[in-house]
């Protein structure tokens, strides 16, 4: 077993890429680089601390309010009590309720791991349809080239900033595994390699959510969906010939064959 390796306390920041990439040397793929937020224990509670939650009930819009404190929860900056305490002290009515659900799926998806170990990495249930998925990440996905300016933008946001809101994670995965036939593992590969906020649970367990292998029918969306909760941002500039553009049950249908 090699020596720990053992950084000076003092170490500055314009330093701290180069030296952490080469003690890691091995363990990622890309330039090393300081995420885009701060991380540890103080900038956690300053985030906590300003987080109001005032104007959640618009967080499914892509310029919603959302706490973004998910990279503090992932890596034990902050636990989901205080969070949830913060909450109940901050937040009113049906915006506080609905943030404390969805702290709530967190924990759920945290004993859903512990329950069953290394198994949540693979199928859970078989998937809801006659599902065919290749195991490869396509390169046109991965490089950001589809065609798609809404996927590629998916991708591109994925990478340079280590998140995603949920609606592009949820939009992406059905896009990955519904449209192109890639097995779910795939996207929580790419998920697990990128995501600040990426832990195991919440991602293996949300990518088999939409595939349905956790979930009693796949989810996917429409172009109309996109449209109203990108603002727009994609849609009505594209150019593309989108295979979204349709009714959810015209979509069922191309998709999945039957209705699930």
């Amino acid at each position: 077993m090699s020596d720990p390796v053992r950084l000076p306390p003092d170490l500055p920041d314009d330093r701290l890429p180069r030296v952490l990439g080469e003690a890691l040397a091995g363990l990622y793929t890309g330039e090393p680089r300081l995420p885009a937020r701060a991380g540890g224990r103080t900038a956690g509670l300053a985030a906590l601390q300003a987080w109001t939650g005032q104007g959640y009930a618009g967080r499914n819009f892509l310029g919603g309010n959302v706490s973004r404190l998910s990279m503090y929860l992932r890596h034990g900056m902050l636990g989901l009590r205080e969070v949830a305490a913060h909450a109940r002290a901050v937040m009113r009515g049906r915006e506080r309720d609905e943030f404390l659900r969805q702290l709530t799926w967190a924990e759920f998806y945290r004993l859903v791991l512990r329950q069953e170990g290394a198994r949540v990495l693979g199928n859970l249930e078989d998937p809801k349809y006659p599902a065919r998925w290749v195991g490869t990440l396509p390169d046109d996905v991965r490089e950001a080239r589809t065609g798609l300016p809404c996927a590629d933008a998916w991708v591109t946001h994925l990478v340079r900033d280590g998140w995603m809101h949920n609606h592009e994670r949820l939009w992406f995965a059905a896009y990955l595994v519904h449209w192109r036939g890639v097995d779910w593992r795939a996207g929580y590969a790419l998920f697990r390699e990128h995501l600040l906020d990426g832990d195991i649970a919440n991602n293996a367990l949300s990518w088999q959510w939409v595939a349905s292998t956790f979930s009693n029918k796949p989810y996917f969306m429409n172009q109309e969906n996109i449209d109203r909760y990108s603002g727009g941002r994609w849609c009505r500039t594209c150019r593309a010939e989108c295979p979204f553009r349709a009714s959810y049950g015209e979509l069922e249908t191309q998709l999945f064959g039957t209705q699930p």
